[in-house]
């Protein structure tokens, strides 16, 4: 197999935590190769605001991504595409709602909080909000994020305003405001890295009202593909890979990375060497690579002497809550989730079940999406036909719904592992995923369900329904835990620099590192936390290069 010349860094996937990593290393005067599944996509390639082809073909994220799912260890699992994955340069933060939330400072606490949960593997983080502060300071600026500060009586402290002032509200967000203060709730505007007006070079959103699950065409969605890549492609530094698989990490017998075996889209296979390598391929691709890199040093997969790659498995879990308006709300246009509420997130021991959810205004269905669920909408068992399903979609303007997204508690058994009766076109055994939610969980769904049927009715819906989505595993796109971060090697995969407890030149700086899910959108904090972990290697290899 060819080998290549010797990098400084490389890192494996260009989403949130990759994308900051390729930035901060190539500006700090380091030569990175950075090696990405997808291809590399430009604004023409969103132009099509196609919801066949975005949102239900899923076309931009991971097509040949596939893996299997069973809830049990006693079940067989079967092939499945449960997991929404993007797959292109800028990773998840192509085609993401761009929802920004910092994590209270409690969500850095849940097993001193809450005391142990049967079973439930609660964590503390080895780190707390303190530490993350300054680097939340740090994303909102880089993204633009609009928001305005002080607006959620719930927020932890911020040293600073956000960088772009909240986006104007549309008729359906101004309705839900009411809704919620009816009901003595704090509604606020969702901060979203959605560029109101022109900046940092990337336009302003022209409000076409499609940014969850799809690329933004002037770039005014904050995205490692319009940001960091960009500049650290300024810098001379980059050797940008797209379309390049890595298939094994290769370890030495002095038990680091020796090489990344990668095989690329015309099936040429090489050996590309680094000193350091970043894996950054989310909570799944990144697990499932490190379990798949097995060698007599590491016979149960890299990094994995502890067995807890794979583990601790988390989907945030969602429940919507749709409604009907009295007038067209023309909620289809502009920015996804306007508006929030965080009064419910707070976990109280009277509703019978721990940790919460934050409410917001949802990303607004489309006609596709509309008619699928409208049997939802209409209460009907045998599905939506004929006059019934034609007189709803006439009403389709008049739509809206909410979302709460949930905390998943992480649970020893929720996993990913090597499946040993299927493998895909390389002969590679796929990712299976065994999933079951915990009963807290599912009684937080149905309680927030309700809650945002009360908001809704409360804003003047004439009808307001509530969907069940605890069998979706993946729906959300938020995938967390796998490579737990924690200072017990025994218990954890990285320690609080996301190196690895036993490869010292492998970091693993992406939502897989997540202790426990929160009850907020993670990718904020994997910005944030992706930029701490570099910071410290950075500074740690000053260190090393002047003593």
């Amino acid at each position: 197999m060819p080998s290549e010349p010797h990098h400084d860094v490389c890192v494996i996937g260009t989403g949130a935590a990759g994308g900051v990593w390729i930035d901060a290393c190539t500006r700090a005067g380091l030569d990175v190769i950075a090696l990405e599944r997808g291809p590399l996509l430009g604004p023409a390639d969103f132009m099509r605001h196609d919801e066949l082809t975005n949102t239900h073909r899923h076309d931009g994220f991971a097509p040949d991504w596939r893996n299997t799912l069973r809830e049990d260890t006693s079940e067989v699992a079967t092939p499945s595409h449960s997991a929404s994955l993007a797959q292109c340069v800028g990773g998840g933060t192509a085609h993401w709602g761009a929802v920004c939330w910092r994590m209270r400072e409690d969500e850095f606490r849940v097993l001193s909080s809450e005391g142990p949960v049967d079973g439930a593997n609660l964590a503390d983080w080895p780190i707390g909000y303190e530490d993350l502060a300054p680097y939340y300071d740090r994303a909102e600026r880089r993204l633009g994020v609009a928001g305005r500060a002080g607006s959620n009586p719930f927020e932890p402290p911020r040293a600073s305003s956000y960088p772009n002032p909240a986006h104007p509200p549309r008729r359906a967000t101004l309705a839900l405001e009411r809704g919620a203060e009816k009901l003595g709730q704090h509604p606020f505007p969702t901060p979203l890295a959605v560029n109101p007006r022109p900046y940092d070079g990337r336009g302003m959103c022209l409000n076409a009202g499609q940014c969850s699950t799809f690329g933004c065409p002037t770039q005014a969605k904050a995205s490692t593909l319009s940001i960091h890549i960009p500049a650290a492609r300024l810098t001379g530094r980059l050797d940008l890979r797209p379309r390049t698989r890595v298939v094994e990490l290769a370890a030495g017998k002095d038990g680091r990375v020796r090489a990344a075996r990668t095989i690329d889209a015309e099936g040429h296979e090489r050996e590309v060497r680094a000193r350091t390598f970043v894996l950054a391929a989310g909570s799944l691709g990144s697990a499932h690579l490190l379990l798949s890199s097995r060698s007599a040093r590491f016979p149960n997969g890299l990094a994995n002497g502890s067995g807890q790659v794979g583990r601790n498995l988390m989907f945030h879990i969602l429940s919507y809550a749709g409604f009907e308006l009295p007038e067209p709300s023309m909620g289809a246009f502009g920015p996804v989730g306007m508006v929030s509420v965080d009064d419910l997130h707070p976990s109280r021991a009277s509703r019978g079940f721990i940790r919460g959810a934050i409410v917001s205004e949802a990303p607004e269905p489309g006609p596709l999406w509309a008619a699928y669920k409208a049997h939802e909408y209409l209460g009907s068992e045998t599905g939506a036909w004929g006059k019934p399903l034609k007189d709803f979609l006439r009403r389709y303007a008049y739509l809206g719904s909410l979302i709460s997204t949930g905390e998943d508690l992480p649970q020893h058994g929720n996993r990913i592992d090597l499946d040993p009766d299927h493998v895909d076109d390389l002969g590679i055994a796929l990712p299976r995923i065994t999933h079951r939610s915990h009963p807290n969980d599912l009684a937080l769904a149905r309680y927030f369900e309700e809650q945002m049927k009360e908001i809704a009715l409360a804003a003047g819906a004439v009808r307001a329904y509530g969907f069940d989505f605890s069998r979706a595993k993946g729906g959300s796109g938020h995938i967390m835990g796998t490579c737990r971060m924690g200072s017990d090697p025994a218990t954890s995969v990285v320690g609080r620099d996301c190196r690895s407890h036993e490869v010292p030149n492998l970091y693993v700086p992406d939502g897989s590192c997540f202790p426990t899910s929160s009850g907020y959108n993670p990718t904020l904090t994997i910005f944030a936390n992706a930029d701490r972990a570099a910071a410290q290697f950075l500074a740690r290899r000053k260190r090393r290069e002047t003593t």
